[in-house]
């Protein structure tokens, strides 16, 4: 049969009253071990049982012309290798879970829901303005109350396999719009058509935190599954099908393997093989450029890139967006550095008056310790700081000795110097710039 998501009673009371958090010291950042000290105050409610950590509750998403001018630089090497770009972005979770769950553990107009959905889509727009193909997930988690009641966990970070398999039908029916000739069968399966076949559990990141700083243990949280079995394409030669990379965060790799089976979701909308290259912990760029890197771009060894990254990551944080951006750049051959001055702790750059610089490369003494803090000296007299490094989530066999950012598109501003001071234990091995 169809699938049908069960009548549950409503958790939530349609009151403005605050209701009962699991315990006062959530809100306490010294009350917190530091792990979680990070993300408070942590709001709660008992009735309900949501939870949402501050980093949850930024309400600006749009992004600045800056960035939007480095995420279509990004799109246009895509575009300059006949490769379509996919972008999914993960909803706010709180926009999801409405004003009336917020109320309830925060107080009454402390986030304003509206606010950040409206911010949210203008982001998406401003994505999609790029000729990435961009699905509104909002749209589709908040289209009817059955979906938007199961798209997330309520004391977890992630969407559910409801949530996951709504987003990858929502992305192969936007795929079919831009290019509906890409994937003979996308676009033919809706949601509704999906057949429920059993369940999983999450036993909840922030039901962790519940347990450590309120002696609480709440139960794990279930969420339905689907008949994922492909329906059309399977008697063809596997090697002239269009494939699929999904490069993307815990969203795709929840505890180190594809827990929600958002590959298998996007495999059945699309009815083509799905490569599931995505990192848990390697932050918004961690899969997608270890694929570049490796040279799966250049190749071709796929027919569509689908980078899924979460809300919580904000393009407005330029220094992934430049690191990827560099990265896309691998084929430009490095100059030398006009001058390289060893400091103590920092390595100077001096750059060659008149030579164009579009970007730094730096090799690391150690692959697994690869984080560099740069400081952008610019002929006005200005600074910019950029970061580059890899989290210690992404493995060592996907990794590259040398790590780029572009300089590109800081203005009318041109760099001069650049000081470079690694941190993490990393160290410099050589520089270079292209």
């Amino acid at each position: 049969m169809k699938y049908r998501i069960p009548l549950i009673a409503s958790l939530v009371l349609g009151s403005a009253a605050q209701s009962a958090p699991y315990c006062a010291d959530l809100r306490n950042r010294e009350a917190l071990p530091k792990k979680y000290a990070k993300i408070a105050p942590i709001y709660s409610d008992q009735a309900g049982g949501w939870i949402f950590t501050q980093d949850q509750l930024k309400d600006r998403y749009e992004m600045k012309s800056s960035s939007l001018r480095l995420v279509q630089a990004i799109v246009d090497e895509f575009v300059a290798r006949d490769m379509p770009l996919a972008i999914v972005v993960a909803p706010p979770r709180p926009v999801i879970a409405g004003q009336d769950s917020l109320d309830a553990a925060m107080g009454q107009y402390l986030y304003s829901v509206a606010d950040a959905r409206s911010s949210f889509d203008k982001m998406i727009e401003q994505l999609a303005s790029t000729g990435a193909i961009v699905p509104n997930l909002s749209d589709v988690a908040l289209a009817a109350p059955d979906i938007k009641d199961h798209f997330y966990f309520r004391r977890d970070t992630h969407w559910t396999a409801v949530g996951s398999a709504v987003s990858a039908t929502a992305l192969a029916h936007t795929v079919n719009a831009q290019a509906p000739d890409l994937f003979a069968n996308d676009g033919e399966l809706t949601f509704r058509e999906l057949e429920a076949s059993g369940v999983i559990q999450e036993e909840g990141s922030l039901a962790e935190v519940v347990h450590k700083a309120c002696g609480t243990d709440l139960p794990p949280e279930t969420s339905e599954t689907f008949n994922l079995s492909r329906s059309g394409g399977l008697l063809d030669d596997p090697s002239d099908a269009p494939a699929i990379a999904l490069l993307g965060s815990s969203f795709s790799n929840r505890y180190k393997r594809d827990h929600y089976r958002v590959a298998d979701a996007m495999a059945r909308a699309f009815d083509a093989d799905v490569e599931n290259f995505s990192v848990s912990g390697g932050g918004p760029i961690g899969a997608i450029e270890a694929y570049v890197i490796s040279g799966a771009l250049d190749r071709k060894d796929h027919d569509l890139v689908v980078w899924e990254l979460p809300y919580t990551e904000s393009f407005n944080s330029q220094s992934f967006l430049r690191q990827l951006l560099g990265a896309l750049s691998e084929s430009r051959a490095p100059i030398k550095a006009a001058d390289l001055q060893q400091q103590p702790q920092t390595t100077l750059v001096k750059l060659a008056e008149g030579v164009a610089t579009s970007g730094i490369e730096i090799e690391a003494e150690d692959i697994a310790k690869q984080s560099f803090n740069l400081e952008v000296r610019f002929d006005n007299g200005s600074t910019a700081k950029v970061y580059l490094g890899r989290r210690n989530s992404v493995p060592v066999d996907v990794r590259s000795a040398r790590l780029r950012s572009s300089l590109s598109h800081f203005g009318n501003r041109a760099p001069v110097e650049i000081v470079i001071s690694p941190i993490k234990g990393a160290r410099v091995k050589n520089v270079a710039v292209f």
